[in-house]
């Protein structure tokens, strides 16, 4: 799955709207051009990682938070990711799927208790 570039720019504005800053501002912040911006946000450019790094960074939010619009662990996050997963799979491996992943689940808490 590659990146998706307009959605990153989409969730670039989203964040710099709510932390109420211009382009212009976060351009300033972050050094680059406020047009520079304006395209990294309809997805016309494609920021730089260190460039990510210092809008995330301006804006407060984690990388993640610019990459899947909000925090990675939300809950359709997993859904979507398992439901791509497992895309094909016949019930019967579906269910193995399920029941494979609860017993992971099962390990993980396990693990967090020792």
């Amino acid at each position: 799955m590659g990146m998706d570039y307009a959605k990153l720019g989409k969730n670039i504005r989203k964040f710099r709207v709510l932390a109420e800053l211009t382009q212009k501002q976060l351009a300033e912040t972050v050094g680059c051009s406020d047009r520079h911006i304006g395209q990294v946000e309809i997805g016309k450019n494609i920021p730089s990682l260190e460039m990510t790094v210092a809008i995330a960074n301006a804006l407060n939010v984690g990388i993640d938070q610019l990459v899947y619009g909000d925090l990675y662990n939300r809950k359709d996050y997993f859904i979507e990711e398992i439901a791509a997963l497992t895309e094909g799979f016949a019930g019967k491996d579906k269910v193995m799927a399920i029941e494979m992943t609860k017993a992971i689940v099962t390990v993980i808490k396990d693990l967090r208790m020792k």
